[in-house]
């Protein structure tokens, strides 16, 4: 199991896009969070397997309607600092 991170940009903040990160992450069995960051990023911290990572930020790439417009995934590893045991939507950065 790997931690990464992943920084998406675009209109991806109040268009349901947390939401959205946490179905996706949920249907492929991943763990971490998901927050919005004050540059109008969003951050998500997903442990998986590389091969599930691939599918995870496929689906990420395909907006849920017409106001979300994902521009960027960066995604980079990151140690594993903590072990998460399901997949969050935090509040705050």
């Amino acid at each position: 199991m790997k931690t990464y991170e992943l920084i998406v940009s675009g209109r991806v903040q109040g268009v349901g896009y947390r939401f959205f990160a946490q179905q996706c992450a949920s249907k492929r069995h991943i763990n971490g969070n998901v927050r919005n960051l004050s540059n109008g990023d969003v951050k998500i911290i997903a442990q998986c397997q590389s091969k599930q990572l691939h599918a995870f930020v496929e689906s990420l790439q395909q907006p849920q309607h017409r106001w979300m417009k994902i521009e960027a995934i960066n995604v980079n590893e990151i140690p594993t600092i903590k072990e998460y045991s399901n997949f969050t939507i935090e509040y705050y950065e």
